[in-house]
């Protein structure tokens, strides 16, 4: 959780940096700004996704009409779009090498300004058009942080406390197993306070295992598979991946998550595009960034009397090219 947090705060402190800044120094701020969005992994994941929200927004005709002083009158329908059509502007302005820097900043800021004086200007212009980027970049860490942290809640109250009561009624009829879990994880994501239907939800690739708050158009999509090493395999695991990126380009959505009951008593090893020791691993695939979260469900004797257990290991390419 400390990643997601670390970023919050970063995007406040960047914000605060172009918010104060006067139009000696806003060009420098905004190119900051720019520079170290695009060098997080997970910002530009958001963003990219915020890019197919609305398609045929058109920021030279916006920035036209805002610049013949008509106001910003933002032509987009979603908070997805707005923050979209920001980030264009931001780029646009960064790399900006026509005139001296002071030059460009009193050019994006004045259209935008009071009548008031150049700083002010700059000062309006972070409020009007870096604000609610900044705002959209904040709320989708948030969220995504939240989801994983009930997520890792699910995956120890499956460790520590239920995992002798589900196995023995995932015993009684294992071709249900799935449907045993998938149920499980439905009913604490609802006990969490994650509103969420009680029937699968469809979308063009199928039916998704979890899909959440359908009802204000903002999915959270979660499959979940089960893994016993057996008849329930490697690709078994990898086709949830694959599923899960399928539903989350349905619903225009950046992030998904795949959680793995783990039922082989072998440990799981999932390859990570981010820090290997930041939990839980996580690919970068088709602009959908993917989290994988194991769950140890089967019931095992005590560490001192397993002996020493082979984990399964992934590899990236497991998931990406499962064919291969």
């Amino acid at each position: 959780m400390r990643y997601q947090q670390d970023l919050q705060v970063g995007l406040r402190d960047r914000y605060r940096r172009c918010v104060t800044a006067g139009f000696q120094t806003l060009i420098y701020e905004v190119r900051h700004l720019r520079q170290w969005i695009e060098s997080s992994p997970a910002l530009a994941g958001i963003l990219s996704a915020a890019a197919r929200a609305e398609p045929e927004l058109d920021i030279e005709s916006w920035w036209g009409s805002v610049n013949s002083r008509q106001g910003v009158g933002w032509p987009s329908k979603t908070e997805a779009g707005r923050a979209w059509l920001a980030w264009r502007l931001v780029c646009r302005m960064a790399d900006d090498d026509s005139r001296e820097d002071r030059s460009i900043a009193i050019n994006y800021t004045h259209p935008l300004g009071t009548g008031g004086n150049l700083d002010d200007d700059c000062n309006n212009f972070c409020r009007v058009i870096v604000g609610p980027l900044i705002d959209y970049l904040t709320e989708q860490v948030g969220s995504e942080s939240s989801v994983l942290y009930v997520l890792e809640r699910y995956r120890r109250r499956i460790e520590w406390f239920d995992r002798q009561a589900l196995y023995e009624r995932y015993e009684l009829d294992p071709s249900k197993g799935e449907a045993l879990y998938d149920d499980d994880l439905r009913k604490f994501l609802f006990a969490e306070g994650i509103d969420m239907p009680f029937s699968q939800a469809r979308s063009a690739s199928g039916q998704s295992d979890v899909l959440s708050d359908l009802e204000g158009d903002d999915p959270l999509v979660c499959e979940l598979k089960l893994f016993d090493a057996n008849n329930r395999d490697r690709r078994h695991v990898v086709s949830g991946l694959q599923q899960a990126i399928a539903y989350a380009q349905d619903y225009g959505k950046n992030v998904a998550y795949l959680v793995v009951v783990n039922l082989s008593g072998r440990p799981l090893e999932f390859p990570t595009d981010g820090d290997a020791k930041v939990w839980p691993p996580f690919l970068d695939v088709a602009g959908v960034r993917t989290y994988l979260i194991a769950v140890r469900a089967l019931p095992t004797a005590s560490a001192s009397k397993l002996g020493q257990v082979k984990p399964v290991s992934f590899a990236r390419e497991d998931f990406v090219n499962p064919d291969a």
